[in-house]
């Protein structure tokens, strides 16, 4: 009896997972050389600094938040297939636990598409609640990716499910 308690469960979850990427919508950017998919349209920004083109897209809803910024250094030419981004991470890993109550969790390389890039963890107090973030950084060509997602710590295996389909959208495109 419990083999099959747990073959319908692992059928269930197996199922809602498929299910809840199906209805998610492919977005993107030509400009910016990458698609992802996210359950909804994101709001898209965009902005310049020091001449550096940035394109934000964003979605929130009630438990997670997502985001990928594409930063484009192709105007101060900056190429990282010939340079070392070590740098380049080390500066937004700290932008990213600016606040005074960010706690890097964790980091660790991470490869994708043969590609080769950086992963952290950290919790963030949002009101009264702890949440968790999962941010990936990727150094390619003349772009610095980052992809994160977000929500409450108390829902982290939730989380984590929808961040494994999140980051495996990810498409860069030549």
């Amino acid at each position: 009896m419990k083999k099959i308690t747990f073959i319908v469960v692992i059928f269930l979850w197996v199922t809602n997972s498929i299910f809840a990427q199906s209805d998610w919508v492919r977005s993107g950017s030509e400009k910016s050389k990458i698609s992802f998919e996210m359950p909804e349209n994101p709001t898209i920004q965009e902005r310049e600094l020091n001449g550096i083109k940035v394109e934000i897209f964003g979605y929130k809803d009630a438990a997670t938040v997502f985001g990928v910024v594409a930063s484009d250094f192709s105007d101060i030419g900056l190429d990282f297939t010939y340079s070392d981004p070590s740098e380049y991470y080390e500066q937004m890993k700290e932008a990213s636990l600016v606040t005074g109550d960010a706690i890097l969790v964790s980091e660790q390389s991470v490869a994708y598409q043969k590609m080769l890039g950086k992963e952290i963890v950290y919790t963030q107090l949002v009101g009264k609640h702890e949440y968790t973030y999962y941010k990936r950084f990727f150094f390619r060509k003349k772009f610095i990716y980052q992809a994160a997602i977000g929500g409450p710590t108390r829902m982290k295996q939730f989380l984590v499910d929808k961040k494994n389909i999140f980051f495996n959208t990810l498409e860069f495109i030549d």
